[in-house]
């Protein structure tokens, strides 16, 4: 992974609004009790924390964005796939560089966090492209920040990477790749060598007799890594995957629309709506109207003649304790005041903040709906299938006789070999996405029927192995065509091996290859100008990089393009870039490369330089792999 200080190095904030580094969903966030006090740092660098609330924050937020782009992608897979070490080095690494800001005495103002929030575009208005506050808190609902808190979370978190900018960007604002470096790039890159080659085609050679079986087959044995046949196997296989279940499923349209509901009952497709509301008690419905009116023009609560408040922040509509203040706060937007009558009487109710997500419709999940409960009867249907199968086999039956029993196909494969193709190479379709099956079978003894096995997505398979043919060296009789082209081609390479010799003898005497071509009839002379990225014609990229390896005037063999045609190449000339000027975008890409490297040596110096304590019991736990309530 490139140096997770070199990701720093590259903000987003103000190329444009990517919220993916600053990442997303609170998942561990109400569990302050269980995090609470100084024992809560994931992990320690120098003086700075990484709590395992911000940890926990980060790796949801980064995994959410993820998902989005793929859905299937499961938190275990994402896990396996070393997101979470490599949030907990982006975290350490910024840990590090805000130590060092610290210790340099550097500080963001209250300016500078405004005038970055003003550069980000996504928090402009459209229409006049100016700050927008509304603008700004819906993207950072869209974005996973939700609450009343919202602003100051992101705001807290752009302060502190705007410090660590301040390090970074005094260290590699500055880099710049040398001219002298970037001259020689430019030389190695764009220098041109012109290749003349004399072409030895197979056509030139004789014609080869081909001998009897006795010298075949020692033929055979001086190459026996060419003609020795790999172990095979004959076997019989049984595979119970859903998918083969799934034409056989009909989806029911009012248990698709359930399972939506129970989707967005359970908040899976979005988060919950919230309201955060401010209430008082008043004593009659005129002492309310009178309240709502005076808040509505700008009077304090004192002011309005209202006793103290009553305050819930970011409830779900279950939460508030009367059903006909939650249903009517639901109703309203942020900043709205009314009086309602309540199960315990009369109220003025002021909704101080509105989170009302957007969920997806029932259209456009219909698919993913679809599929899943497709799925989910395919999977039943299998088992079903799988049950009967097991039944008919400890009733003793074999393979064959319990597969006709439970409805479902045995299959009969002819010697395969461990890459599941015929001797000949022929693949077996069935088995190229299966390289547990191939796998199982070459590790089986044969002659015994196996217990079931899972694979693929939710597949079970089982098999008996007939026959095992051992790795040999086959007869000629049975390899005859392919021994036969084997010998050909060797021999007519050998007749070419000697012409090759012969004008490599006659360059080195001092003649060139057009003199060599009109005294050896069938050859062919062929030339051309190449840069050392690119192949031409015969001139194959291993015939340009050997060429771009010598110098002018110096003669090597090779392989062309083709490779049964052999060819002498001279290089005739070099030509070096032409004109003084230097390409600015090769200049800005050899200073990025050293930027990396500078970036690798400063992130080794500063964890060189601080002690560095990771928590491994509280970074699973921040990362989702231990269960909260376990914790003592």
């Amino acid at each position: 992974m490139l140096s997770a200080i070199r990701a720093l190095a590259r903000s987003p904030i103000f190329g444009g609004f990517i919220i993916a580094l600053l990442v997303a969903a609170f998942a561990l966030f109400g569990v302050n009790d269980i995090f609470a006090g100084a024992g809560n740092s994931a992990v320690v660098v120098g003086s700075e924390r990484v709590q395992v609330q911000d940890l926990s924050r980060a790796y949801e937020r980064q995994l959410f964005n993820i998902q989005r782009e793929n859905p299937r992608l499961t938190r275990e897979q994402a896990d396996e796939f070393g997101l979470g070490e490599q949030m907990v080095q982006l975290l350490t690494s910024q840990a590090a560089v805000q130590a060092k800001a610290r210790e340099l005495n550097l500080a963001v103002s209250d300016e500078q966090v405004a005038d970055a929030l003003q550069d980000i575009e996504a928090f402009r208005n459209p229409f006049n492209n100016r700050f927008d506050p509304s603008t700004y808190l819906s993207v950072l609902q869209a974005n996973g920040y939700s609450g009343p808190r919202a602003g100051e979370v992101f705001e807290t978190e752009l302060r502190d990477e705007l410090l660590r900018i301040q390090v970074l960007g005094a260290i590699l604002g500055g880099v710049q790749a040398p001219r002298v470096l970037a001259t020689a790039r430019r030389g190695f890159e764009q220098e041109r060598r012109s290749i003349t080659a004399l072409l030895i085609p197979p056509t030139l050679a004789e014609t080869v007799t081909i001998p009897g079986d006795e010298e075949l087959n020692a033929f055979m044995a001086e190459n026996a890594q060419i003609f020795r046949q790999a172990e095979q196997r004959r076997f019989t296989l049984v595979r119970f995957n859903p998918q083969d279940f799934s034409r056989d499923v009909a989806v029911d349209e009012r248990e698709l629309r359930d399972l939506y509901q129970f989707r967005v009952d359970t908040g899976e497709l979005a988060e919950p709506p919230t309201r955060s509301i401010t209430q008082w008690v008043v004593g009659d419905e005129a002492e309310a109207n009178a309240g709502v009116a005076a808040l509505q023009a700008g009077q304090t609560p004192q002011d309005a003649g209202l006793a103290e408040g009553v305050s819930l922040e970011a409830v779900q509509a279950f939460e508030i304790p009367d059903n006909a203040i939650a249903v009517a706060s639901f109703e309203r937007q942020q900043g709205d005041v009314f009086a309602i009558e309540g199960r315990l009487g009369w109220r003025v109710v002021r909704v101080d903040a509105a989170f009302d997500p957007i969920v997806p419709s029932f259209e456009e999940q219909r698919p993913a709906l679809i599929e899943e409960l497709s799925g989910n009867q395919a999977a039943e249907m299998m088992a079903d299938a799988l049950s009967r199968f097991e039944e008919a086999r400890a009733q003793g039956l074999s393979f064959e006789a319990a597969g006709a029993q439970a409805g479902v196909p045995v299959e009969g494969f002819d010697f395969m070999t461990a890459r599941g193709t015929t001797v000949e190479s022929v693949p077996a379709a069935t088995l190229q996405n299966a390289p547990d099956i191939i796998s199982a079978i070459f590790d089986a003894p044969a002659g015994f029927e196996t217990d079931p096995a899972t694979y693929g997505d939710g597949g079970y398979f089982m098999f008996r192995v007939d026959e095992i043919e051992p790795e040999r060296l086959p007869d000629v009789s049975e390899v005859r065509d392919f021994v036969e082209s084997v010998y050909r081609t060797r021999q007519i390479d050998n007749q070419l091996q000697v012409m090759l010799d012969e004008a490599m003898e006659r360059v080195a005497a001092g003649e060139t290859l057009n003199q060599i071509s009109e005294t050896m009839p069938g050859t062919i002379v062929e030339s051309a100008i190449l840069p050392r990225s690119e192949s031409s014609g015969p001139f194959s990229r291993q015939v340009v990089q050997r060429a771009f390896g010598l110098p002018a005037g110096e003669a090597f063999d090779a392989r062309a393009s083709d490779p049964s045609t052999r060819m002498v190449a001279v290089v005739t000339d070099i030509t070096a870039p032409s004109g003084a000027n230097l390409d600015p975008a090769q200049l800005g890409a050899i200073s990025g490369e050293l930027e990396n490297d500078i970036t690798v040596a400063l992130e080794s110096a500063l964890f060189a330089s601080y002690d560095i304590r990771e928590n491994q019991e509280l970074i699973d736990l921040a990362l989702g792999r231990t269960d909260p309530n376990a914790i003592p």
